[in-house]
């Protein structure tokens, strides 16, 4: 071969490979680098139960324009007509009349009342629901930590054991080992491939997770920031009472809830009230023997006599459902304390099982890994032994990254009964990348 056509046979397979890198980019999902600030700001906006619970706070608005109508009944109109005869003669008498009812009780100033407070009780429900998804964001943008902690972690072991295969066939041509030792490496190799195909699935269902929650576009996955911060054990138990007590905005919806059913409950009483009406008759009587016609205007008002129909239904279902407002309220503030209590407990306990495991646990990983590797080069132990070794040190990471994503869990739940962040500073702002898997 030629020196130009070795050139050109290089640069044939160059350009091969780096089509193929490029293709295998292709395959992988689009990913954004976000911070937690960011797709919780992006949450407040976009997240499906935002853009429900933000739909049903219309209903207020449209309780409010309905109350601020005067009359809430229609005019009624009428009218009659027909011949009257007399002594043979033919004449013709009609009637029309107006009727309006009318509210005495002060009905519309109670649903005035009543319709403010719904629309109280649904402001405070959406400001629920935006903790609820800021909760939920939380929790899995460090769901999506850990798991891309596992993810990084399986592919060292991926990377390893390419090492090992390498060694163990440099020691099979100088005759130090068996066959069957290269033959093992190359089933753990496998294994090891699948380990992380499996990884990296999990990472990217916990980032579709993530999107999910946030209404983040399916399209491009959010790449969460930053680290696993450090552990923190949770505050006294007395000062995270008495911040939810002050600032849940699941107890401040339920109180609005009460407030409303009250209201409800005033206005039902006053709709029992009778509706009287006032209106207005013109009457033309013909008299066709004299050919006169006689004209009568007369005023009128109707009152209803309450003997059977006293609003019982409306009056019952309003009663009912304050005592079930009140109950939930009741039930609410009862088991707070024991749920933040418990959820407190489990932060302390992930706590100290994150820290019996040392801050060093988790970054001499690699380190050890290479250290098994150069011991295996020099032949101060076999290739059983390695794996066997390894696998130890693999299982003291996947349980240390467990304890991890427990906190985490339990962080979750304990802000969830608190109604606020336990620590607003936890923001990942410190991160410079997502990882050790960055794509475009």
């Amino acid at each position: 071969m030629t020196f130009a056509a070795w050139v050109r046979a290089s640069v044939a397979i160059l350009a091969l490979q780096f089509s193929l890198a490029d293709a295998r980019a292709d395959e992988g999902p689009k990913t954004t680098p976000v911070s937690l600030q960011t797709i919780l700001a992006h949450a407040d906006e976009h997240a499906p139960r935002m853009l429900v619970s933000r739909a049903q706070t219309e209903r207020g608005q449209a309780a409010v324009d309905g109350a601020a109508v005067v009359l809430q009944a229609n005019t009624i109109a009428g009218a009659a007509a027909g011949p009257r005869i007399s002594q043979g003669e033919r004449g013709v008498d009609f009637q029309v009349w107006l009727r309006q009812p009318i509210e005495i009780a002060g009905e519309r100033k109670q649903r005035r009342q009543t319709a403010t407070k719904l629309q109280e009780r649904t402001t405070k429900e959406l400001q629920e629901t935006q903790w609820l998804v800021h909760r939920e964001v939380h929790a899995a943008f460090h769901t999506a930590l850990v798991a891309r902690e596992r993810w990084e972690l399986v592919d060292k072991i991926l990377v390893s054991t390419e090492e090992l295969l390498s060694v163990a066939e440099r020691r099979l041509q100088a005759g130090d080992i068996s066959p069957l030792a290269v033959r093992l490496a190359n089933g753990e190799l496998a294994q090891a491939r699948q380990a992380s195909l499996t990884a990296e699935r999990g990472y990217r269902s916990a980032q579709l997770e993530l999107a999910e929650v946030a209404g983040w576009p399916p399209d491009t996955l959010p790449e969460p920031l930053g680290e696993l911060d450090e552990p923190r054990s949770a505050p006294p138990v007395e000062g995270l009472l008495k911040l939810a007590l002050q600032q849940h905005p699941g107890l401040a919806a339920r109180a609005s809830a009460v407030e409303e059913a009250k209201a409800r409950v005033r206005l039902e009483d006053r709709e029992a009230w009778p509706e009287p009406s006032l209106g207005v008759t013109y009457t033309r009587e013909s008299l066709p023997v004299v050919r006169v016609n006689e004209h009568i205007v007369q005023g009128i008002m109707t009152l209803p006599i309450p003997f059977s129909q006293r609003n019982q239904e409306g009056r019952a279902r309003a009663r009912a459902e304050l005592a079930i407002r009140e109950a939930d309220q009741q039930a609410f503030r009862q088991a707070l304390q024991a749920r933040l209590i418990r959820a407190a407990t489990a932060v302390d306990a992930d706590a100290n099982r994150i820290a019996a495991y040392g801050t060093e646990i988790l970054p001499a990983f690699e380190s050890n890994l290479a250290l098994l590797r150069r011991a295996f080069e020099l032949g101060e132990v076999d290739l059983l032994q390695v794996l066997v070794a390894r696998e130890r040190l693999l299982r003291i990471q996947q349980d240390a990254l467990t304890a991890h994503q427990d906190y985490y869990r339990d962080v979750a739940a304990l802000e969830a009964e608190v109604g606020t962040e336990v620590w607003p500073d936890e923001h990942h702002e410190h991160g410079d990348g997502a990882g050790g898997h960055d794509e475009e």
